[in-house]
């Protein structure tokens, strides 16, 4: 978070708190999932991406209706708010899928876990599984 405030105060930029949350988050995976890792460089790279989508969007915006660059959390990851729908998600999934009901509950209980583990701010990957082995036909 550190490296990113000081690169947005250096550019003359900004961002809300939760695009800096997102931005935080989505770093964090980073680190964790890739073994060449760096702060520095991915929060530059992210940065520059962010202001490409922000360049694009205000293209639209006459010049004199524009303000101060402000990131907001899409900027950072256009789907932020996946977890929000990803109930809605399983069931327009599963809609098409026959025999497979144990499969569905089992997944809609993870996710009702996961959100949960992440109101308490803690990694819900030690929490609930995170591959699965389907093995023959759906509902066996």
């Amino acid at each position: 978070m550190q490296i990113l405030d000081h690169m947005l105060k250096d550019q003359v930029l900004s961002a809300t708190d939760d695009a800096k949350n997102i931005r935080s988050t989505i770093i964090s995976r980073s680190h964790e999932n890739r073994p060449n890792f760096g702060d520095v460089g991915e929060v530059e790279n992210m940065l520059g991406l962010a202001k490409a989508q922000y360049q694009k969007c205000m293209v639209f915006i006459p010049l004199t209706h524009r303000a101060r660059v402000t990131f907001e959390p899409q900027v950072f990851d256009p789907d932020y708010k996946h977890g929000e729908n990803a109930s809605a998600d399983l069931k327009t999934f599963s809609e098409d899928v026959v025999g497979c009901d144990n499969m569905i509950k089992k997944l809609g209980e993870c996710q009702k876990v996961a959100k949960a583990v992440k109101a308490q701010g803690l990694d819900m990957r030690t929490q609930i599984p995170s591959n699965f082995i389907f093995k023959g036909p759906p509902g066996k």
